[in-house]
């Protein structure tokens, strides 16, 4: 009787990722010893010696660090986390990032017929983890705001911002940190993009249409603000040039029918007296004859 090969299941689990910072530049010697201590930071914590012999726990080894997937409680990892942190301190020479996530997980079976974890929630916390520094701890903030339900957390959590990762996905970052806890400086690859998102978008975003377009909008604006300021005072010069051409009426332009009447009344007896003179002009001047004298006009005396 063959045995049918069990199905995968997903489900919600807390990733915790943990690398070595600077892991390739090491000789090979200082990679297993590097390996080796880490290993055995990770197993002495008491939230994964708790957590696994519940159950709760798989460890999976990345080559340069490991993934600790728990499955119960959200506050391991973040647990786990600050405990190797503590213990690093005592190692400075061993630089050491984290990033911890929430999200679907899936069990499978690998080459080995061993059982193995995948998915989005790994895949995650690997992103969360790579934007981090030597002592960072950070977590996405889906799973920040989880943690953030309980209230001894939000004192350790300091929001930085969305930054784009591999393949295009964007992550939402959250720093956790406290006064002898993780790395309170924000990452390079937050300043980065915080520094040089702005002007590189503006570079690129502006093609050869695209700026003659601007012009064309910006000359448009320019002309409607100089109409919207010079309209008022050109509609009053207009105006007044019109008003100045005009013509003026006249009293005698279109007289009444009174004044008709009285003008013809004036011009008709101004013809009657004109004929009145003229034909007292044209009569006779009488001629006066003196009247004979029989005796001359004595002289006057002195």
């Amino acid at each position: 009787m063959t045995r049918k090969p069990s199905r995968a299941w997903l489900e919600i689990a807390h990733v915790l990722f943990i690398d070595i910072v600077g892991y390739s530049k090491l000789l090979t010697d200082e990679q297993s010893e590097a390996l080796q201590e880490l290993n055995q930071i990770v197993r002495n914590t008491e939230t994964a010696r708790e957590a696994e012999a519940a159950g709760q726990l798989i460890i999976l080894p990345t080559g340069d660090g490991m993934a600790l997937v728990f499955t119960g409680s959200v506050e391991r990892p973040a647990e786990c986390a600050l405990e190797v942190s503590q213990a690093l301190r005592a190692q400075p020479s061993l630089p050491v990032r984290m990033g911890i996530h929430s999200g679907p997980v899936q069990h499978v079976r690998d080459a080995n017929a061993r059982e193995n974890i995948s998915g989005v929630g790994i895949n995650i916390a690997r992103r969360v983890m790579d934007c981090g520094d030597a002592g960072h701890i950070l977590v996405s903030k889906r799973f920040a705001g989880d943690l953030a339900q309980h209230r001894r957390w939000q004192r350790y959590l300091h929001e930085l911002g969305d930054v784009e990762v591999k393949h295009g996905v964007v992550v939402s970052l959250v720093n956790l940190y406290a006064e002898t806890i993780g790395n309170p400086a924000p990452p390079s690859c937050v300043a980065g993009v915080r520094r040089t998102t702005p002007a590189t978008t503006t570079h690129k975003g502006l093609s050869p249409v695209a700026r003659a377009i601007f012009l064309v909008l910006a000359l448009l604006l320019t002309l409607a603000i100089v109409s919207v300021i010079f309209t008022p005072a050109i509609m009053r010069s207009v105006d007044k040039n019109r008003a100045t051409l005009a013509p003026q009426p006249s009293a005698t332009a279109s007289p009444s029918f009174n004044d008709a009447i009285r003008n013809m009344v004036k011009q008709r007896i101004t013809d009657e007296l004109q004929k009145d003179l003229s034909g007292k002009s044209n009569a006779p001047t009488p001629r006066v004859v003196p009247t004979p004298s029989s005796q001359p006009t004595p002289p006057p005396r002195r």
